[in-house]
């Protein structure tokens, strides 16, 4: 498995309304996502301690390398739609981006003893 990580700062006005700021994130995962189907099991993380407090950490994940390239296409693709892309980059009022990274996991057994391909 291959996982794209974001990690996220809420700005200022997020934290003046982390209720609606909570449901937006629910809304622009459904709306982002859809018909992504190469993308699985979103998550999201919060930190609770260490120099980056109260940042999000975005996790979704690709089966392999070959899916995260079918998902950036298709974002790519998308983004050439000046509604879907104005509708994307409404992000910037909610949060700022502060880091992206992809992890690949290990090749080693799983807690059921399975073998990571």
């Amino acid at each position: 498995m291959l996982h794209l990580i974001y990690t996220f700062r809420p700005t200022a006005a997020a934290r003046a309304d982390l209720p609606a700021f909570w449901r937006w994130v629910g809304e622009r995962e459904r709306w982002f996502y859809d018909g992504l189907d190469m993308a699985h099991a979103p998550r999201w993380y919060v930190c609770t301690v260490g120099p980056g407090v109260h940042t999000l950490e975005h996790w979704i994940s690709f089966a392999d390398e070959a899916g995260w390239g079918d998902y950036r296409r298709e974002v790519s693709r998308r983004s050439a739609n000046p509604a879907w892309e104005q509708r994307r980059v409404e992000q910037d009022r909610w949060w700022d981006l502060l880091d992206a990274r992809l992890l690949n996991d290990a090749p080693l057994p799983t807690a059921r003893g399975d073998a990571k391909r």
